[in-house]
């Protein structure tokens, strides 16, 4: 896979470790691109998907739901790891009702609980494959 460039995104296959570097913005007019790429990474290799999203400046909701998508669709024992997310990732995930942990994994509400603001773990689940709240 040859890296991307549309319009105000970026998105660069990295080797060590596997995974994409995605930069810019990811909306409509370039998701497209995230989820050829995403497609691409789950298909070309057997270890986990590392995503680095530092230098993101903007997605919408659907773009980190087809993250989310991607993540949950992996066969375990694969994983897609998030590397240390920017504010604008964060506060998405946020706005969704969905939390990461300090390990980075990503937890969304069980039956509507833990909206922004909340902290308590034991009301939230952490997506695994197959996850259906995704």
């Amino acid at each position: 896979m040859s890296s991307h460039i549309s319009g105000q995104v970026q998105i660069v296959p990295t080797v060590h470790p596997f995974g994409l570097r995605v930069s810019g913005e990811v909306d409509r007019s370039t998701r497209h691109l995230l989820e050829q790429a995403l497609a691409w990474a789950t298909d070309a290799g057997q270890d986990d998907i590392h995503l680095d999203l530092t230098q993101l400046t903007f997605i919408d909701a659907a773009g980190l739901r087809l993250i989310v998508a991607t993540a949950a669709g992996l066969p375990a024992p694969r994983k897609l790891v998030l590397m240390p997310p920017p504010p604008v990732v964060r506060d998405l995930l946020s706005l969704l009702g969905w939390q990461l942990s300090p390990g980075l994994r990503l937890y969304v509400p069980k039956n509507g609980s833990g909206r922004s603001g909340d902290d308590d773990r034991r009301k939230f689940k952490p997506i695994s494959p197959s996850d259906p709240a995704t």
